[in-house]
């Protein structure tokens, strides 16, 4: 018995030094092993903010509106007859392209009109009472009267119904259509759209700078990438007095469609205006903005921290903001890095254009 205690006992110190052996041994691996460093600081790209002048030629991009637009609108209510209009259909101004059918007003104008003789006939033999002296003057006055006023609401049914003829109310094409032909309507609705595409409008925005120095009459050059090479004249029709938030100002520019290469109403294009100064001022990156335009922010890198700043933004020219308050020229800001980013955050700048 004795002898197998010593023999268990030799036993386990053997397994008790191997264990030992073996953690030494993990523990020299573990600190000869390199470990991954990962990098927690965001790695930013930054831009100085830099004063610019840009020419005096300014190319504003638009959108080209029709400067006649109609609805063709039911002027009673009834039944829709001889509307027979297609999309694309060309209507003059005032021409009859249908009409309305108001089986109620008809029975109302029957029975206005048979007023009318009534009290045609009634006023006649009051009349002849009168002169034969049967009646008073008062009695035949006032069959006079309702004999005239039966006559005046004659009038206004025929009024209502010579509403029921529906015309275009410009010339033009119908590019819309609401209804078809036998549809009862109602007062008011809008049975289909007309528009001309001979005398066209340009709207634009232009910045504050600039529109100081635009004046009704000037001429502007219209280009449109559906018609490369092609110049459309236009003149400053509008220019409106108030700006929005951004500070730009709506410009109406009028110009008379090609004929052989016609625009189409929405189609995008260039106003270019040329100016005696251009436009100058703090431009900013689009890509560095937070937000939209109109509660916008920027990153400033001051010191490698990230601080979030609000700014107001004035022309827009595509690719940059003028920028009007909230940033000072030489100012770094984050032009790429900053969905990581908050604000106060620690940052480590990837090129060398920031100054500290």
């Amino acid at each position: 018995m004795k002898r197998i205690l010593i023999v268990l006992g030799v036993v386990a110190l053997i397994g008790l030094i191997a264990f030992r052996l073996i953690d030494n041994k993990k523990v020299i691996d573990d600190a000869k092993t390199p470990k991954a460093v990962f990098q927690t600081t965001p790695v930013v790209e930054v831009q100085a903010v830099t004063f610019e002048k840009l020419d005096q030629n300014l190319s504003l991009l638009g959108t080209v509106e029709a400067r006649n637009e109609g609805n063709i609108i039911a002027e009673t209510r009834g039944k829709l007859t001889g509307f027979n209009l297609v999309l694309g259909t060309q209507v003059g101004k005032g021409q009859r392209v249908g009409y309305i059918q108001d089986e109620v007003q008809g029975i109302v104008l029957q029975n206005s009109q048979t007023a009318v003789d009534n009290a045609k006939r009634e006023m006649e033999r009051y009349e002849r009472l009168y002169q034969g002296g049967a009646v008073t003057q008062e009695a035949y006055q006032k069959l006079k009267d309702q004999y005239n006023n039966t006559l005046i609401s004659e009038k206004q049914q025929k009024r209502v119904l010579g509403n029921g003829a529906v015309v275009a109310p410009i010339s033009g094409y119908v590019y819309d259509k609401k209804v078809e032909n036998g549809e009862y309507v109602q007062v008011g609705a809008v049975l289909a759209s007309v528009i001309n595409l001979n005398q066209l409008k340009l709207v634009v925005n232009v910045p504050e700078q600039a529109v100081y120095q635009l004046k009704i009459g000037d001429q502007a050059r219209v280009t449109a990438q559906a018609f490369p090479g092609v110049v459309f004249t236009g003149a400053v029709h509008y220019i409106s007095p108030k700006g929005d938030a951004l500070h730009n100002y709506p410009v109406e520019v009028y110009l008379n469609n090609n004929a052989k290469n016609q625009l189409k109403a929405g189609t995008l294009a260039n106003a270019s205006f040329t100016f005696k100064q251009g436009v100058n001022g703090l431009f900013i990156p689009r890509r560095a903005l937070v937000g939209g335009a109109d509660s916008a922010s920027v990153y400033v890198v001051q010191n490698d921290i990230a601080r979030l700043r609000r700014v107001k933004l004035g022309y827009d020219n595509g690719d940059q903001y003028q920028v009007l308050d909230g940033l000072q020229q030489g100012e770094p800001i984050v032009v790429n890095g900053q969905l990581n980013l908050t604000n106060g955050s620690k940052v480590t700048v990837s090129n060398s254009t920031a100054s500290r």
